[in-house]
């Protein structure tokens, strides 16, 4: 187990205030939480957010990629450009699959765009209750010109074995099944979420992003970082490659 600290709102803003865009949502650390999973190789338990056979297996880990565009304060540099924060499950040929809720939970919060553009109108909601630990709303890919998550959600834990954690899938496109979706809405395994897409700056190249973060007001001291950095984003590849597979007979 790699320490971690459980930082504050000011605490997570003072290391990163020269980023610009980000806006860290308030809450506190979780009293329940004895110890957090080492965020380099941990997993929790999870069910395949897609199907079998929908997706290009086995799952490869880019997590901490070095990725173009500018870093925000949930991220960093790796190799003097930007760290990747997930890790990206494509489609397999003419697929558009459909996205699962991967755990028990509730939804986090929700953002839809108008259209795949910097300047297009952005409807984001996010829970009174469990607001995720970051408001990626605004985030842009300053290289590419693009928005950086496109449409997404934010997913919260309420399994027992992972109470706290959020689960953050993007790339979404904008299509009924997320825009049903409401805030504090209750999610199980079998919940649609969305459908892959290649919304924010995966345009042209369909994938589902996800990440994993500690629970609000947990962070560990990133060992790759230059500057040392606070990050509250862990490797969700062990994750998703021990996640239950989710038969085709969920379609």
């Amino acid at each position: 187990m790699l320490p971690h600290t459980t930082m504050t709102r000011r605490a997570l803003f003072g290391l990163g205030a020269a980023a610009a865009g980000a806006v860290v949502l308030p809450g506190a650390g979780p009293a329940w939480a004895d110890s957090l999973i080492d965020p380099y190789s941990g997993a929790i338990p999870l069910m395949s957010p897609l199907v079998e056979g929908t997706y290009q297996a086995p799952v490869t880990d880019n997590w901490h990629a070095a990725r173009e565009g500018r870093t925000y304060l949930w991220n960093h540099l790796s190799d003097a450009r930007r760290a990747h924060d997930g890790v990206d499950l494509y489609p397999t040929a003419g697929a558009a699959p459909t996205v699962y809720a991967p755990l028990a939970g509730t939804v986090a919060a929700i953002c839809l765009r108008s259209a795949n553009t910097v300047d297009a109108s952005v409807t984001y909601q996010a829970s009174p209750a469990t607001p995720p630990p970051w408001d990626y709303s605004q985030a842009i890919d300053d290289m590419a010109g693009l928005p950086l998550y496109g449409n997404f959600v934010w997913l919260y834990s309420t399994d027992e074995r992972s109470r706290g954690y959020f689960v953050f899938c993007c790339h979404l496109d904008n299509e009924p099944t997320i825009q049903a979706l409401s805030v504090d809405q209750p999610v199980s395994e079998q919940t649609r979420i969305g459908v892959v897409g290649d919304t924010g700056n995966a345009a042209g190249t369909s994938q589902l992003h996800v990440e994993i973060h500690y629970p609000r007001g947990s962070s560990y001291p990133c060992r790759r970082c230059t500057p040392p950095t606070a990050l509250t984003s862990i490797d969700p590849a062990a994750s998703l490659r021990s996640a239950t597979p989710r038969p085709l007979a969920a379609i």
